[in-house]
């Protein structure tokens, strides 16, 4: 490949025929000359016919010119022209794309793989092998044709997990050892720009077999991970860390329930050049029980979700308080022990029993001295309740009937007639126990305790033993509840174990059963399997590829993997979260000096193959000089002026130009008023839909994507094709082309400039249709109009408004709605009351509503929504039915309402009333 500058050629013999412009002036000059108009004569023209001269007339100079630039713009094509190729070797050295897929890639994967596509594509154009290298799934990279590698690239895809480098070298080994892979190569490494430990080794076994070129992300592709979400008293909190630094940014992190809905939200700010950030909601502790998940909104990576399990549910224990209160000191009194080991898991609520209960508590505690005869507990019990016990000396002295066994009179203690010679310790969890997984403490020592009387099915009640066999804990069920006994004190009188690690981890096991977990039931192996696993994009479904079991003791420290992939994993009825972040997660640049690298920069700018948009350019100059010689031969009686001819001609030329390079294409700038002829017939030529523009970034990111989904959903759904939509500056651009216009106000909004508002104003006179969108669900307008709608409005001329009723046209212009929900369900929706005085055929030109539906409309690249929605992806369809029908509102006018009244006006007619009346389209 030839390159000259930022352009390459893979074809540059052909630019050889540049050589034959010179030639083709002189064939060019002649054109066929223009007929003279005159009176005729014919003596006069007999008189002269001997005497006029038999030369052509030669082309104008700007003619020429013209044909020359086409002539020389087909040689470039044929040239196969690319614009910023590839930067590869010349030769045939193979390439080795080495491809960072793990969940810091998932967000910029497109744009990552549009990338490492350019590269395939350069060695396929040079002829030369390429191989790929994948660094989360690692496998011996084998070297075959471009085409086969680009084919495995379109098959690759992001991982839940980080890249594993070492992995990579040791497959790259692999493949040098069995000669699948030659001794020199050129590699492109798509890093990820995130550093691990094993970075300088891999770069060194990289660089050791030829030039290697680490290709770093781009700014519009910095990692942002959700590292951990802690429950407060409260509600939520969340923790956020992004890769680097840099300007301020704010990001929406919402709690997802099990049905998909969004519970809570909250916002996160990075401050400029911060790191972290962390955002919080407040939650009742109803609500958060039932927060499955914790995502942040625009980031589609494993990274961006955070998974919760039966820990994060904190049920609600009421501590009973003895009668006469509770009047020792703390580390003498039995509840402080309970309450403290239960603080960290629970929401605890303490006093006399008659209270607690008005607190509709998940759990009861009672310890020894709280003894009470209540038909309340066992009515709490029978309900579903779960009762929490531990024994002393009352109890020894005196059983009941709320115990899951019956107990023998009086207790075992050191030096008792039935005694220890010494004090006993607890014996390892069995596999089906509750309380399998746990570690035993060895400071925790019994004393003394009470004992069960043996029964033929006391093994199927017993939890935890002491090493003589001695039932520690025992449980049953009791109605719909369970009944749970220590047999021990829950303060230090009788034993060591409220003093362990270990007292708190078995009250955390037994209080799931309070919100049905069923943490009993786990499953019989001690080893967690995986039910649902995360993908690289964030996405939760059935696990993929080949998992294995991780063993309840190791699985504390279990790190997401290939083969122990984040997810929800099961034990038994206990679930548990192995998520891709944590408190531990780093997010370092990688360093700038690794050994042998060049270093480039994922900028957006991609590889451009010019061949098509020239060949097309050159045809339409075709097509043009046709026209021009058309007019010269008087074919044309519009065109027989030749300064007119000649104006055309610049026209044409100006208004077909080369296609700007990537990088122009690409920019943030907003849409501005059409500089050339061009741009305004692609705008008045064509359906489009357009958004104001708010300044906003994120707002106007989000009402771009609702609108470009929105035009495809239309195109696929009637016979309307939108274009791409455009972002509208009132103050400056032209609205008559836009037959509907999305605005997003928010509280904080602004009055239009004087402009602006005239601006407004004449569109709608003129028959446009405005939807005003204040996504916020009607919440700003309960307590009366909405602040940011009313400095909008301020200069406008609205017509007066209404109510959406049932009746009115906007419901069944395609589809049958009964309402119009967005990314948000509720709210009004007000419409001009009488529309029907105006230019615009009946349609209302105003249409206001709180629903958010670019919110729900909007999907990126990946065709992943960017936002969830709240009645889930029913209501996300219905919100998409809402969009067709205000498109085919705001462009058909009110068709459907004559269809309503044809049964009346054939009744005015005299034409069979509605025997013979025509049935109305269905939607």
């Amino acid at each position: 490949m030839l390159s000259l500058g930022p352009i390459g050629f893979a074809a540059p013999w052909a630019l050889a025929a540049l050589i034959a412009l010179p030639l083709l002036w002189l064939l060019l000059r002649a054109t066929p000359p223009a007929p003279r108009h005159v009176v005729f004569a014919p003596l006069r023209l007999l008189q002269r016919l001997a005497q006029t001269p038999q030369t052509p007339q030669s082309a104008p100079w700007w003619l020429i010119l013209f044909r020359l630039l086409a002539a020389a713009i087909i040689i470039l094509a044929l040239a196969q022209p690319v614009w910023r190729p590839a930067d590869t070797l010349p030769g045939d050295a193979p390439l080795l794309l080495v491809v960072d897929n793990g969940w810091q890639s998932a967000d910029g994967w497109p744009r990552t793989l549009a990338q490492a596509r350019a590269y395939a594509e350069a060695a396929s154009a040079d002829g030369r092998q390429a191989a790929l290298l994948l660094t989360a799934n690692t496998q011996p990279p084998e070297f075959a044709e471009a085409s086969q590698t680009l084919s495995r690239l379109e098959a690759a895809r992001p991982q839940a997990w980080v890249p594993d480098r070492a992995g990579a070298r040791a497959a790259l080994e692999a493949a040098l050892e069995s000669g699948s892979a030659p001794a020199r190569f050129e590699t492109r490494w798509l890093s990820d720009g995130i550093a691990s430990e094993d970075d300088n080794a891999f770069a060194r076994a990289l660089s050791e077999r030829g030039r290697l070129t680490l290709s770093l992300p781009g700014a519009q592709d910095q990692v942002i991970a959700l590292t951990g979400v802690s429950a407060s008293a409260d509600g939520f909190e969340a923790r956020l860390l992004r890769s680097g630094s840099g300007a301020a940014r704010e990001i929406d992190v919402s709690a997802i329930g099990q049905d998909g809905q969004v519970i809570a939200r909250a916002q996160a700010r990075f401050e400029e050049g911060a790191s972290t950030a962390s955002a919080s909601a407040r939650l009742p502790l109803d609500l958060r029980n039932r927060v499955r998940s914790v995502r942040l909104e625009g980031i589609n990576s494993a990274g961006g979700v955070h998974l919760l399990d039966d820990s994060w549910q904190r049920p609600r224990i009421a501590l009973i308080e003895p009668e006469g209160g509770d009047n020792r000191q703390p580390l003498l009194s039995d509840l402080h022990y309970a309450q403290q080991a239960l603080s960290a898991h629970a929401e605890l609520v303490r006093g006399p029993l008659e209270r607690v209960l008005e607190d509709e508590p998940s759990g009861l505690v009672m310890v020894d001295a709280a003894r009470i005869e209540d038909p309340a507990v066992a009515e709490f019990v029978e309900a579903g309740g779960l009762l929490i016990r531990f024994a002393g000396p009352r109890l020894a002295a005196r059983s009941d009937d709320m115990l899951p066994v019956q107990l023998r009179a009086g207790g075992r203690l050191l030096g008792g007639a039935l005694n220890w010679e010494e004090p006993q310790r607890i014996a390892p969890f069995a596999d089906d126990s509750p309380f399998a997984g746990l570690s035993v403490s060895e400071d925790a020592s019994i004393r003394s305790q009470v004992l069960a009387q043996p029964e033929a099915d006391l093994d199927r009640r017993v939890w935890a033993r002491l090493e003589d066999g001695t039932p520690l804990v025992t449980a049953d069920r009791r109605g719909e509840g369970w009944i749970v006994l220590f047999h021990v004190t829950a303060g230090p009188d009788w034993s060591d174990l409220p003093l362990t690690g270990t007292f708190p981890a078995m009250l955390r096991r037994v209080i799931a059963l309070a919100e049905g977990a069923g943490a009993g039931g786990a499953g019989s192996d001690g080893s967690w399997q995986i039910e649902r696993a995360l993908d690289g994009s964030g996405r939760l479904g059935a696990p993929t590829g080949q998992t294995r079991a991780i063993p309840a003791d190791e699985f504390a420290s279990a790190l997401p993997a290939a083969d122990t992939p984040p997810g929800i994993w099961q034990l038994g009825a206990a679930s548990a979260a192995l998520n891709a972040t944590g408190p531990d997660t780093r997010l370092d640049p990688v360093a700038r000096n690794l050994p042998g690298a060049l270093y480039e920069f994922r900028d957006g700018l991609r590889e451009q193959r010019l061949a098509g948009p020239l060949l097309t350019l050159a045809l339409l100059m075709l097509l043009a000089d046709t026209i021009i010689a058309l007019a010269f031969a008087g074919r044309l009686p519009a065109l027989r002026s030749s300064r007119t001819v000649a104006g055309l001609g610049v026209m044409l030329a100006l208004s077909v130009t080369v296609p700007p390079p990537l990088e122009a294409q690409q920019g943030d700038a907003p849409d501005t008023p059409p500089t050339d002829i061009a741009e305004a017939l692609d705008r008045a030529l064509v359906v489009r839909f357009g958004y104001i523009l708010t300044g906003n970034a994120e707002t106007d990111r989000i009402s771009e994507a609702g609108l470009a989904s929105l035009s495809s959903e239309v195109t696929r759904r009637s016979s309307i094709e939108p274009e791409a939509p455009r972002g509208i500056n009132p103050d400056e651009d032209e609205l008559i082309f836009f037959p509907l216009i999305y605005w997003p106000v928010s509280a904080d909004a602004r009055p239009v400039s004087e402009a602006a508002a005239a601006n407004i104003n004449t569109y709608l006179r003129s028959g446009g249709m405005i939807i005003f969108d204040t996504r916020d669900g009607g919440a700003g307008t309960r307590g009366g109009a909405h602040p940011g709608l009313e400095q909008v409005m301020q200069g406008l001329e609205i017509p007066a408004l209404a109510r959406l009723d049932a009746e009115h046209v906007l419901g069944r212009t395609f589809y049958l709605l009964r309402g119009l929900p967005g990314r948000l369900a509720g709210g009004d929706v007000w419409v001009e009351s009488n529309p029907d005085g105006t230019a615009r055929d009946g349609v209302s030109g105003v249409i206001i509503g709180s629903a958010d539906w670019a919110g729900a409309w909007a999907r990126g690249d990946n065709g992943i929504p960017l936002l969830p929605v709240e009645g889930g992806e029913r209501q996300r369809e219905m919100a998409y039915r809402v969009g067709v029908n205000l498109a085919m509102y705001a462009l058909t006018g009110n068709y459907k309402t004559d269809q309503v009244h044809v049964p009346a006006i054939l009744e005015r007619l005299g034409q069979g009333g509605q025997r013979n009346m025509p049935r109305p389209l269905e939607p």
